[in-house]
């Protein structure tokens, strides 16, 4: 199984995470933006996603909504603006927090490179300070993170 890497450098606004995936980059960017897939992996398995809208173009908008499986039935929603979009190579959108409230809005930047017969993804976020980037660091975001993405290359692996 291929693995995520997550970066937080000391003293950067970003977080930047890497990984690759057994799939071209149509296939990854496809599954990545399919709203009927998007509750089989966004969130880790710790959570149940609903996706209240997705419309992946430039202008358009998402707003996801995540539960816990097991404990509070508290929602937490995330929203966000897509401000490029270039199928099978790159999508820019914000993702805020929306219980965070301000200075919790990050640009994300994802990119989906060739990679001999598969992709190479780079995910970079950034924040509008390095204390807002460090607040998420102890949230277990990196462990949602990784076990999304392994349920994303599993998802990736049905699809083909």
């Amino acid at each position: 199984m291929r693995t995520t890497e997550v970066l937080f450098e000391p003293g950067r606004q970003d977080i930047v995470v890497t990984r690759g995936f057994a799939a071209p980059p149509d296939v990854v960017f496809a599954t990545m933006t399919d709203p009927a897939l998007i509750p089989r992996w966004w969130g880790s398995r710790r959570f149940d996603t609903t996706v209240e809208e997705m419309d992946v173009r430039r202008g358009g908008s998402w707003r996801f909504v995540t539960r816990h499986r097991e404990g509070p039935a508290t929602p937490y929603v995330f929203r966000g603006v897509y401000h490029d979009v270039v199928p099978a190579s790159l999508i820019v959108s914000t993702l805020q927090f929306e219980m965070g409230g301000p200075g919790h809005l990050q640009l994300v930047s994802e990119s989906f490179e060739p990679d001999g017969d598969g992709t190479r993804y780079v995910n970079v976020a950034l924040f509008q300070s390095v204390e807002d980037r460090d607040g998420w660091i102890p949230t277990g975001m990196e462990t949602g993170i990784r076990d999304a993405h392994d349920l994303l290359d599993e998802l990736i692996g049905v699809a083909r």
